[in-house]
């Protein structure tokens, strides 16, 4: 609901509760109900807030760097205190007199955090402490580590889950061999899991909290990016070790439909695609990967790029059971056949197509399921009246055509003429459903 929708309701309430329209309790219940869609649209104020104080600390930061060489040692301490203890105290000032201002409240724990990290690189110039980059970038990681909570800032959680992944990927030795990077940190994998534990705790304490505020949502995008980070690095590393690569589009295909049906249940704050990232990223991944089986070549690909190798893969057997789990939550709400059932059977599908030891049989399988998908799709949004949902279904069905059109033999004029007439007859359809919704309405 918008703000200007909201007080029009909270205006119109009092004379509907004179009017015994609805109750005193009803009536409250209404306005608890969207005050939270309310707040959540004040999305213009905390982003400018948030930008304003990201380039008042960088601002800083890039004076300070320019002006180096000309400050003694005395000046860089004493400006770095004076920086640290600065942003300290203007955030708890904040905290303190103007707490309910969200955007400030928000700005001041980006502040907080980026002045911490200058006034750190300071002391450790200033000195030569040395270590390397990824040693900086841990401490600044722990220090900061209760910024996010005692303000509580979703800005400052958001720069943390950040760097929290950078230091990750800093400590992970075999992807650092892979990219010629000789770099590591002092944390111990157990303790940057801990310190991932903290930012997840903080993360469900603000979906419990103020789960449709604009913050909580900026904080969704930055751990559905981050641990998507992170599992593809992973992922990646675990394949370049086992040279299984069936297995690992398999892993993928779980770990993209675990996102979905995660963003279903729990972690969708509005039905804008934008406000579910949980969903739409595993959606993505999901299409990419069925996509990718539907060529004649796909099979030819992936016995190059694969090994015989039967090592059992541990992250596998994880993620298939929190799939069985999230799965029966998922069936156990819904109690019906969903529109987008393609998406959830893909780790099925992509199974039964590595099973299937004839590569023309397994092509003709994964192309007739998605088809099939895809039709069930178009049919559950004309019976829904959800043009999004046809048009899903229809560029499924298209892009299958087109994998195909592009693996025949065929010169660009002629795929040209065929992508032109493919796309004239996608918008003459959507142009066609648009009028019988807007006739049947």
């Amino acid at each position: 609901m918008s703000k200007e929708n909201y007080q029009w309701l909270e205006k119109e309430l009092p004379s509907w509760v004179r009017e015994e329209l609805v109750s005193e309790a009803s009536a409250q219940v209404l306005l608890r109900r969207y005050e939270g869609e309310k707040s959540s649209q004040r999305s213009s104020g905390i982003a400018f807030s948030l930008l304003g104080f990201a380039l008042v600390g960088l601002g800083i930061i890039s004076i300070l760097a320019y002006n180096w060489d000309e400050l003694g040692h005395l000046e860089r301490t004493l400006l770095a205190i004076m920086l640290l203890v600065g942003a300290q105290g203007f955030a708890f000032w904040v905290k303190r007199y103007r707490s309910s201002d969200v955007a400030l409240l928000e700005g001041s724990g980006v502040l907080w955090f980026l002045m911490m990290g200058a006034s750190l690189a300071i002391i450790g110039q200033t000195y030569h402490l040395g270590g390397t980059l990824s040693d900086f970038l841990s401490v600044w990681l722990l220090l900061s580590l209760g910024i996010a909570w005692l303000l509580p800032s979703c800005g400052a959680a958001f720069f943390q889950i950040i760097l929290w992944t950078v230091v990750w990927l800093g400590s992970r030795s075999d992807f650092n061999v892979l990219l010629d990077v000789h770099t590591s940190s002092f944390l111990s994998p157990w303790m940057i899991a801990l310190l991932a534990c903290s930012w997840l705790g903080f993360y469900g304490m603000q979906l419990k909290r103020a789960k449709e505020a604009n913050a909580t949502l900026l904080l969704s995008w930055a751990i559905a990016l981050c641990v998507f980070v992170v599992f593809i690095v992973d992922v990646g590393m675990e394949a370049y070790q086992i040279q299984n690569m069936r297995m690992t589009l398999t892993v993928c295909a779980l770990f993209f439909v675990i996102y979905y049906l995660a963003g279903k249940l729990y972690l969708s704050q509005g039905e804008k695609a934008w406000q579910r990232p949980f969903e739409r990223i595993g959606k993505l991944g999901i299409f990419i990967l069925l996509l990718a089986h539907v060529s004649f070549n796909t099979e030819q690909w992936l016995i190059h790029f694969s090994s015989h190798s039967t090592h059992s893969n541990g992250l596998m057997i994880t993620l298939t059971l929190i799939f069985g789990v999230v799965l029966a939550l998922f069936i156990r709400k819904e109690k019906r056949v969903p529109s987008e059932v393609l998406v959830i059977a893909t780790p099925i599908l992509l199974f039964i197509y590595g099973m299937v030891q004839n590569g023309a049989v397994a092509m003709i399988f994964i192309n007739a399921s998605i088809i099939l998908g895809a039709s069930w799709m178009i049919f559950c949004g004309a019976k829904e009246e959800k043009i999004g949902l046809i048009n899903q279904g229809m560029l499924l069905i298209a892009l299958v055509i087109w994998i195909h059109f592009m693996d025949a033999n065929f010169d660009l004029v002629a795929k040209g003429i065929a992508f032109i007439i493919t796309g004239i007859l996608f918008l003459v359809l959507n142009a066609l459903i648009r009028r019988r919704f807007k006739a049947v309405s």
